[in-house]
């Protein structure tokens, strides 16, 4: 909430103490810097998402089906969150660089994570091209939700026609 209301610039550890109602101690025992805070809080957020995304995947037929809505979930999603969307864009602080770094590495892992039992899949039913890089995958995901954390309007680019660019280019890249 700290972060959400005064940004991760200007949140402290004293800020984050008293919106949680536990001393300082308490919380430097548990957090011992602000990037654990901050990791921690991702977590939290991430973890709110995939439960949301699970019930979407629950009907999904196919591979192609839930890697497509893994992705796009992901990109239009993780953007929605106030915080780590301040950190995408914009000049930033010596912590908020902190709390990106952390954040990208986390975010990664996530993506990785959620992405794999669909591209596996694909790859055993021999849909996946040879030369995928599943890293790279991550790498792109990771873009289209900073694309999508920098337009905050999209105008003409509804989900529709997101859903649409997204699908076209991922799975003609991507599958045999």
């Amino acid at each position: 909430v700290c972060f959400e209301k005064k940004g991760v610039a200007h949140t402290s550890m004293l800020d984050i103490a008293e919106e949680a109602g536990v001393s300082r101690t308490s919380l430097y025992k548990y957090y011992p810097r602000i990037g654990d805070v901050l990791k921690a809080t991702f977590v939290r957020e991430f973890d709110r998402f995939e439960e949301k995304l699970a019930k979407k995947l629950a009907r999904c037929t196919t591979a192609e089906e839930r890697l497509l809505e893994t992705v796009i979930g992901i990109a239009e999603n993780v953007p929605k969150s106030s915080w780590i969307g301040s950190l995408v864009s914009g000049p930033r602080t010596r912590t908020e660089e902190t709390a990106l770094h952390v954040g990208r590495s986390a975010l990664d892992t996530r993506i990785r994570d959620l992405i794999e039992e669909p591209l596996t899949a694909l790859f055993h039913q021999g849909k996946l091209r040879a030369d995928v890089d599943r890293n790279q995958v991550v790498e792109w995901t990771r873009i289209q939700v900073h694309a999508f954390s920098v337009v905050r309007h999209p105008g003409e680019h509804s989900k529709k026609k997101r859903r649409e660019l997204i699908s076209n280019f991922l799975l003609r890249a991507i599958l045999v």
